[in-house]
């Protein structure tokens, strides 16, 4: 458990000021508590979600005309995701409102979905992806938020705008179909065969088929190079 003491302040926005009744949003409070954590830190730059609880996170405070947030004494337990912490209200110099603050906290991770939607069969570009933050919590090892694995694979299913990709939505370019016809190339140190073969499985590039010997009729395995050449394992 780490124990923060802490200063933060924030002038409410002219706009505000301006009204008869000046209101502290609950928002304005967790933009206060975010950027202690991130001073202190504990987080990075919109790495960080809060949640609130328990205490009083809004104010409304009448005839003011400039507020401020004083945040201190806050204490986070990163076993529990969990903080509490202080918030005191000055409007115009005086201290008008204090209260206690409970609530969670989440770190954040920055992942690549779909920034629109995904045909079947589509091939994934760059320009198909944009950036989102989720909290790290919700990320599971099925998941494809990486974009250097996700350009070039190809839609298995249609997907949606926003959401994350899991492995059984993508998969690789098929370069290889069943039944087609391809160049056999069987390498030694000292030779190279080659032979017509008729492909029993589809095939990616760098994946493993079966092939039958389109004259013997002999089963043979080969790793697929090319959307004709098939290599075969000693």
């Amino acid at each position: 458990m780490r124990y923060l003491l802490s200063i933060v302040w924030m002038i409410l926005s002219a706009a505000q000021a301006m009204a008869e009744t000046l209101n502290v949003s609950e928002d304005d409070v967790l933009a206060m508590v975010r950027q202690e954590f991130i001073d202190r830190g504990l987080a990075e730059d919109d790495n960080l979600d809060l949640e609130i609880f328990g205490g009083q996170s809004s104010f409304a405070i009448d005839g003011a005309k400039e507020a401020k947030i004083l945040v201190n004494h806050l204490k986070a337990d990163e076993s529990l995701g969990r903080f509490t912490c202080e918030v005191e209200i000055f409007a115009d110099r005086q201290s008008v409102a204090k209260s206690p603050l409970q609530g969670k906290y989440f770190l954040m991770s920055q992942v690549w979905v779909p920034a629109q939607n995904i045909a079947k069969g589509e091939m994934i570009t760059q320009e198909m992806l944009k950036r989102k933050n989720i909290r790290k919590a919700k990320l599971k090892p099925f998941m494809v938020t990486e974009k250097e694995k996700l350009v070039g694979q190809v839609a298995q299913h249609s997907l949606r705008e926003d959401r994350i990709i899991n492995e059984k939505d993508v998969g690789a370019k098929i370069l290889v179909k069943r039944n087609d016809v391809v160049l056999a190339v069987y390498r030694t140190p000292q030779m190279q065969i080659t032979t017509k073969a008729i492909a029993q499985q589809d095939g990616a590039y760098g994946q493993r088929i079966e092939l039958q010997n389109a004259k013997t009729r002999k089963m043979l395995t080969g790793v697929v190079q090319d959307e004709t050449t098939v290599v075969i394992e000693q």
